[in-house]
């Protein structure tokens, strides 16, 4: 006899799915530098600043994925009163044929989502950075309270000020760390293998956690 297939919010996102092979990749780009201590060359420096953006970017990723999958997921299955509020503050602006006929209330809730996650429109270019709280409000769109809810901070990168020790706060910070690299084209002084170490692992971490929080408070509005 089969087992009974899990529901989506008892299982792992699909977004969460294509994360090890974008970690992969920051781990063959440091792969590349030596180990042990010294100061790093010029070479390795630039492949420390590579591995930096490359970990932002697959949690900017994992972030829109995330949200356009479960916006899919949950408008297939939720109520219309228990849409989340900020969506149907939105959603009411629309006339009653698009709700109810066309294109409908759950395909404008996806398209908002979509919208606000990658961009629609020429002039609508999705999420700017994945800051805290620019995560928060687009995972609200889809349905999550607080996707940082519940995690320990024990997962931020150990090398941190301890101002700084806090999950969301070490995550503004490396968005900060990338913009710097990114925006001015130099590698800080202060980064080191073990720090991108750090930063690697910090992303993996923090997104099985969202990943986890996440669906937890979607089922609870099923």
């Amino acid at each position: 006899m089969k087992n009974p297939k899990k529901h989506w919010t008892d299982q792992h996102s699909a977004a969460l799915a294509h994360v090890k092979s974008g970690l992969a990749v920051i781990d063959n780009v440091t792969g590349y530098v030596k180990a042990g201590a010294g100061k790093p060359s010029t070479k390795e420096r630039a492949l420390f600043a590579a591995a930096i953006v490359f970990a932002y970017g697959v949690w900017e990723n994992y972030v829109e994925q995330l949200a356009i999958e479960l916006c899919k997921q949950l408008s297939n299955e939720i109520l219309a009163d228990l849409v989340p509020s900020e969506v149907r503050k939105i959603l009411e602006k629309k006339n009653a044929w698009e709700l109810t006929i066309s294109p409908g209330w759950r395909n404008l809730w996806c398209d908002l989502v979509n919208e606000k996650a990658v961009g629609g429109d020429s002039d609508k270019f999705g999420m700017n950075t994945a800051r805290a709280g620019s995560v928060r409000y687009l995972l609200s769109l889809a349905g999550v309270q607080d996707p940082f809810q519940g995690i320990d901070d024990n997962i931020v990168p150990a090398h941190l000020d301890p101002k700084l020790y806090k999950v969301t706060s070490a995550l503004d910070e490396l968005v900060t760390l990338r913009g710097e690299i990114v925006h001015t084209g130099k590698v800080p002084d202060s980064l080191s293998k073990g720090h991108v170490s750090n930063w690697r692992n910090y992303v993996e971490k923090l997104i099985s956690e969202v990943d986890s929080a996440s669906l937890k408070q979607c089922k609870a509005l099923l």
